[in-house]
């Protein structure tokens, strides 16, 4: 293994290496920790947990695409399991937010309206 600090070519034209360096760090890491913050905060915790865990399905689509590497049976139960998690996680945060929507009760008019004695 050994480092350099000479220009890279990138689809054909002369790069300097920092600014490859930059870029990776710039596209690779900020955008998508960024975004991975903004998603999180839409999801909601909960359901942002589930959802960081099709990171390991697109992983094997991705490889069975590219790679040709056929997923086991095992993999795609796991990948069925985490979908119905995602899923249920989903229902079960809706039916929370339903329960929510309780129209609140009508004062009890036998109290008195002045409660700044307490």
């Amino acid at each position: 293994m050994r480092a350099t600090t000479a220009d890279v070519t990138l689809a054909g034209h002369a790069v300097p290496w920092w600014a490859l360096v930059g870029a990776l760090g710039l596209i690779s890491t900020a955008i998508a920790y960024s975004t991975g913050v903004g998603a999180a905060r839409a999801l909601g915790s909960k359901v942002a947990s589930f959802v960081g865990l099709t990171e390991v399905l697109f992983a094997i689509l991705i490889a069975w695409a590219l790679l040709g590497q056929l997923p086991r049976p095992v993999q795609l139960v796991g990948g069925v399991l985490i979908l119905i998690g995602v899923i249920a996680v989903k229902a079960d945060e809706r039916s929370q937010v339903a329960d929510l929507a309780v129209e609140p009760e009508p004062p009890d008019p036998t109290l008195d309206g002045d409660r700044s004695a307490v």
